[in-house]
């Protein structure tokens, strides 16, 4: 059996969020839909693995996304932090007390986006 996971955040805001993922991750494109009112777009991360999807899907309802954290681990951290985009500005770099270090980020709707290494 194999698992995988995609997320669905709905927001009005879909080209910005699309290109910010795209922009910080170098995530791809792997499905998109304008057809009747609905249009979306499903991306992944650029190596081809889609364990982890995200999907965005196109809406005029504004939702809180302020309890929700999307978390990507990554080895070694300091390796992504050098492929950080120049207009990207970190909120925070911790070193947690289980041995993780995270690496915060806010995409345009507000939503932590933790970037980690060690442990899980």
């Amino acid at each position: 059996m194999k698992l995988s996971q995609k997320t669905k955040i709905s927001t009005p805001k879909l080209v910005e969020v699309q290109a910010w993922y795209q922009h910080v991750f170098g995530m791809v494109v792997v499905e998109e839909w304008d057809h009747d009112g609905d249009k979306g777009v499903i991306l992944a991360f650029a190596d081809g693995h889609n364990e982890a999807l995200l999907e965005i899907y196109d809406t005029d309802v504004v939702h809180d996304f302020s309890g929700l954290s999307l978390q990507y681990k990554v080895e070694p951290l300091d390796d992504f932090i050098k492929t950080l985009p120049d207009d990207i500005e970190p909120e925070d770099l911790k070193d947690r007390p289980w041995g993780a270090r995270y690496l915060y980020l806010r995409d345009p709707l507000g939503i932590q986006v933790i970037v980690y290494e060690g442990c899980w």
